[in-house]
């Protein structure tokens, strides 16, 4: 499954991938997405999309783990016990987010089942009951539907996947003939065209990743991009030191796996210690997150020869027609680095242990749909990352695949009977009043030159705008088979329905870019910016309390999705967003001049963020969270300047700004955020951005050193 970075609110903040929408099926169906988009907060997403509040990218099975749009978070929000110690005592000019939260904080809990408590966890379990409700009508009245109808297909879906006998004695089902190919290949060659089949098939890779989705340099058509090898916990996490725990418990998932594919316990534990120094070598030679999201480092376009002599210890050519991947004039390389490190792996004698690794990441994606013994275990590995002690009920799990396959054709009635088109047409004003003072904001730059500033507001001028819901809803499954139970099983369903979908992408990527598709569906609680659309997207399931409320006040409302709209925006020119043009495409707008300026003050950006302590011990990585600390940055002074001087005004969106980011994390979750997010920790989206602006010491004037909140002018940063 692969991973790109879009802007989002939350972590990860991904989508980008094949087709934006259809792999975020993909990924939603599987639930084990990375979404890398940039979201105002995700979750977790690796450079396209930036997002906002979206679920917990390395999440299994839906465990409950999203995120706001923050991300990974302090020390205090951190654990289970977070605010209580500090409830009555706080002063806004120490501590403003826990001064805007203690109460909040010190009455929720993190639920058993989850890694964290936000309002992006709260509406985010809000839209899984509202979903909820209409797949019990559906399942209610199944008799009713057609067969071949989405109605059918979702009824039989669920049943099957409800069926935990069912489950058991389908085994790896429709799956097994794939887990064969890898098994029996006698050589490197037929290894590696055997992976290439079951991406051609399914659009799952495990070492050579083919993913198609615009062309960065012609963003009208699609490209085909070689994405990474799959490092299980990920590159940060396989070098964390201190992370010695959490790593046994991974060697455990590998070799529980492997045993549930027949083999001794012995065998299996042998395979497991192979695998793991395999992903550890890997990971040596990986590009780290800070810099996947650098089109510079990640966009490298090869000839066949060239991806021929890159790949030297295979017949590539032949690998990418298995992989169906064959019809292009060049391929983008995500990570030269590791792709030279596999190819050295390619050879007879790492033949066995390339066999072991491929089996293992297939039936880990395909863990949600397999035996109930084999789910467990990928969900015990995922609550182990995040500190996550209880359990979801097999009906929960059974209701989130559902959901996230069928996530289009749930989208439209949520749509139906929870949203309102008076909303969407009052945030649409609210946007363009935004993209007005944003524009206001540029032609203001004391160090941006006229050229440039006439390119980044035709770049404005041009964004594309999404509220609410698509104009047209997508079928990705309109050609899948899916067997009620006692006919069919989950697994064979699944497979069906990821076939389905490689046909559709297959066709799609033929024509040129649509870009009418989403990357999120309705009832996802986050937003997010997609520079090669040179679009911001809002959800219908963002734009509610305490985002959004047409009753607040308009500061207020500032605020909330304000900041969400402005922070989206703001991704447009971010170091990596504004490498893009207002078409989309990766192309320099800049002067040398401007660029340089631009630069040196990301810099600093980085610098400010830097050293940043996220809980006892552990600090905020200024690069890896740049794009997203731009963003927060741009869209407080964006918002700020339209609330002017009205002190009244400027504290109730401060206010609000940071009640959207109450959150609480368990220590572990937040630990795994800091090594896999590309987003500050909560606190410090609040805390270090309200410091670095003017507006702040306007209704806290006596602000001073010493105080929690002060920095001094020369450290204050300020881009956009």
């Amino acid at each position: 499954m692969k991973k790109r970075i879009l802007g989002c609110l939350t972590m990860l903040c991904v989508i980008s991938v094949i087709l934006t929408g259809c792999r975020n099926q993909r990924q939603g169906a599987d639930d084990l997405q990375k979404r890398e988009s940039s979201s105002l907060a995700m979750a977790e997403e690796n450079a396209m999309n930036r997002e906002v509040g979206a679920q917990d990218p390395g999440d299994p099975q839906g465990t409950g783990d999203s995120q706001g749009t923050g991300g990974s978070q302090d020390s205090e929000d951190a654990v289970r016990t977070a605010g209580k110690a500090e409830a009555g005592n706080v002063r806004a000019e120490d501590d403003y987010y826990n001064y805007v939260n203690q109460k909040i904080l010190a009455e929720k809990q993190i639920p058993a089942d989850s890694g964290n408590w936000s309002y992006f966890y709260e509406l985010g379990q809000k839209s899984y009951d509202n979903l909820s409700d209409l797949l019990n009508e559906i399942i209610n009245q199944r008799e009713q539907f057609a067969e071949g109808s989405p109605e059918q297909k979702i009824a039989s879906l669920y049943l099957t996947a409800i069926d935990m006998e069912g489950r058991r004695n389908a085994g790896f089902g429709a799956l097994q003939p794939y887990l064969d190919s890898i098994r029996n290949a006698a050589d490197i060659q037929e290894y590696i065209e055997a992976i290439g089949t079951i991406n051609n098939e399914l659009g799952f890779s495990s070492l050579i990743a083919p993913t198609y989705y615009e062309d960065m340099k012609d963003s009208r058509n699609y490209g085909c991009y070689l994405g990474s090898a799959d490092l299980g916990p990920g590159k940060e996490t396989l070098e964390d030191g201190t992370q010695s725990a959490i790593l046994e418990a991974y060697r455990k998932y590998i070799k529980n796996i492997m045993e549930s594919t027949g083999i001794s316990e012995k065998e299996a534990e042998r395979a497991a210690s192979t695998i793991y120094k395999f992903q550890t070598d890997l990971a040596s030679a990986t590009l780290p997150l800070s810099d996947q999201n650098d089109p510079e480092k990640t966009y490298n376009p090869k000839s066949l020869k060239e991806l021929s002599a890159l790949y030297s210890n295979i017949d590539i050519k032949a690998y990418l027609k298995a992989a169906g991947a064959a019809g292009f004039n060049s391929w983008v390389v995500n990570d030269p680095g590791q792709a030279k490190k596999v190819n050295s792996y390619l050879t007879e004698g790492h033949l066995p242990l390339l066999k072991d690794y491929s089996v293992f990441c297939l039936i880990k994606d395909f863990s949600p749909c397999l035996t109930p013994e084999i789910r467990d275990s990928t969900i015990a590995w995922s609550n182990a990352q995040k500190g996550i002690q209880g359990k979801k009920t097999d009906k929960k799990l059974a209701g989130e695949l559902v959901q996230n396959t069928f996530g289009f054709e749930f989208g439209r009635l949520y749509v139906e009977k929870h949203f309102s088109e008076e909303d969407k047409k009052n945030v649409e004003t609210l946007v363009h009043q935004i993209l007005a003072a944003y524009e206001d904001r540029i032609n203001g730059l004391d160090w941006m030159g006229e050229a440039t500033k006439e390119k980044a507001i035709r770049k404005l001028e041009h964004m594309t705008l999404k509220i609410g819901y698509p104009d047209h809803w997508p079928d990705y499954y309109e050609n899948a088979v899916i067997l009620p139970e006692g006919q069919g099983s989950l697994v064979d369903n699944m497979v069906n329905v990821y076939r389905s979908l490689r046909s559709y992408e297959k066709e799609e990527i033929k024509k040129p870019v649509d870009r009418t598709q989403w990357g999120m569906t309705p009832q996802t609680v986050n937003a997010y910016y997609n520079p090669l659309n040179n679009e911001i997207v809002f959800p219908a399931a963002i734009l509610q309390p305490p985002f959004y409320d047409p009753n607040a006040d308009d500061a207020s409302n500032l605020g909330g999705i304000g900041m969400v709209i402005a922070h989206e925006i703001s991704h447009a020119f971010d170091s990596s967003g504004a490498r893009y043009d207002e078409n989309g495409n990766y192309n320099m707008w800049w002067t040398e001049d401007d660029l340089k300026k631009f630069q040196d003050l990301t810099l600093k950006v980085a610098a400010y963020y830097d050293g940043q302590e996220a809980v006892k011990g552990r600090y905020v990585n200024g690069r890896q969270t740049l794009n997203e600390n731009i963003a927060d940055l741009g869209a407080l002074a964006c918002v700020t300047s339209i609330a002017g001087d009205d002190t009244e005004a400027l504290n109730s969106l401060f206010t609000q700004y940071a009640r959207i980011w109450a959150s609480k994390y368990t220590e572990e979750s937040m630990i795994h955020r800091l090594n896999t997010d590309v987003h500050s920790p909560a606190k410090v989206r609040v805390n270090a951005v309200l410091s670095s602006t003017e507006a702040f010491y306007k209704v806290y004037p006596d602000l001073k050193e010493g105080d929690g909140m002060y920095a001094a002018p020369e450290k204050r940063v300020k881009i956009w």
